[in-house]
């Protein structure tokens, strides 16, 4: 998926993305004479991997065949490849990635990840057989800026904006920002590479990506001069 820009910053590039946590120990592969890791290391991540490649693999063949009833692909439209803690599906209109990683937060936890990695062509983002399939997995936009942004500066833009103003917050280093807005059931997120877009209520992500394009139009008055597109 690309972001077309009016600006000088071009060949954005996004994904959408989600994930669910849970403890290690209720992994299908985790057997009683395991262990649950207490630090994070690169064995233990390797072990979290390696166990929760049949949860991985269950996520994968269900995404499958959802994909395949919902837009019809025929078996050699399909390239579908499963590990160990990682899967990717590639069809001809998106191309998904299904991982399963030690908990950044929590080393006794894992963190099962859905990513939308490229949508090719404009018109399946607004598909509701892509929302249909992905509702329940997706819930986070995130647009990456490959040269970076001032973020100092799009907060003072912000401060300065009287409708924005009183939605921000910010770290006192101006290395972040957050934005809440009611009227848009939107949260964004801000650093100098990212910019993340989240709804405040339930999952939907056909209004996920209604409200973040909004929520772009809004932000141009302070700098940021995107459209989200399919690419």
């Amino acid at each position: 998926m690309q972001v077309n820009t009016s600006s000088s910053e071009t060949n954005i590039q996004s994904c959408i993305s989600g994930s669910v946590s849970g403890r290690i120990r209720r992994l299908k592969g985790f057997q009683r004479h395991h262990h649950v890791p207490d630090a994070q290391m690169e064995s233990t991540e390797d072990f979290v991997r390696r166990i929760g490649s049949v949860d991985v693999k269950a996520r994968a063949d269900a995404l499958y065949n959802d994909i395949r009833e919902a837009f019809g692909y025929k078996r050699r439209e399909f390239d579908y490849e499963c590990g160990e803690g990682l899967a990717e599906i590639r069809t001809p209109d998106f191309d998904v990635q299904i991982r399963i990683d030690q908990s950044e937060d929590d080393p006794k936890s894992y963190r099962l990840s859905t990513e939308l990695m490229a949508l090719h062509n404009d018109a399946v983002a607004q598909n509701p057989a892509l929302h249909a399939c992905f509702n329940q997995h997706c819930d986070v936009l995130t647009v990456y800026f490959p040269a970076g942004i001032d973020v100092e500066e799009k907060i003072d833009r912000i401060e300065d904006n009287e409708a924005l103003a009183g939605c921000l917050s910010y770290e006192p280093d101006g290395s972040q920002f957050e934005l809440k807005l009611p009227d848009l059931d939107l949260f964004i997120q801000v650093d100098s590479g990212s910019i993340r877009f989240q709804l405040l209520t339930l999952k939907n992500l056909s209004k996920l990506l209604e409200r973040s394009q909004q929520a772009f139009d809004i932000l141009t008055k302070c700098g940021f001069e995107l459209r989200l597109t399919g690419g």
